[in-house]
């Protein structure tokens, strides 16, 4: 956030806060609906695989199985990767803007300690 200016005006500094938060919010829900999708995506691709295999043929119904769970595992790891770098990036704004707000309520106590 630091190649964008934060504004000056103490409600506007408080609605980007919010802002900041909402967005966060959003984007997470599209993320777990998306993670939710591609897991059943792969779940489904291995009830269909597992369809033309022998239900005796346990050595190949394994093998599609433990495909599905190592697809499922890069799933989870990337939701995970994607939701850190998120918070963090969220983190890092909600803090800049929580600074600019603080400055200000300093500025105003040195004003009234002047007067």
């Amino acid at each position: 956030m630091a190649d964008k200016i934060l504004p000056e005006d103490e409600q506007a500094l408080a609605r980007l806060y919010q802002e900041t938060i909402d967005y966060h919010r959003n984007y997470l829900d599209r993320l777990h609906e998306a993670f939710n999708s591609r897991c059943e995506a792969i779940g489904a691709d291995a009830k269909e695989k597992l369809k033309g295999v022998n239900e005796n043929d346990e050595e190949g119904r394994k093998e599609i199985l433990m495909k599905e769970q190592e697809y499922l595992d890069k799933t989870l790891e990337e939701l995970k990767y994607a939701i850190n770098k998120s918070n963090a990036e969220a983190r890092a704004k909600l803090e800049e803007v929580q600074t600019k707000i603080d400055e200000g309520a300093m500025n105003l106590e040195e004003e009234l300690a002047n007067l």
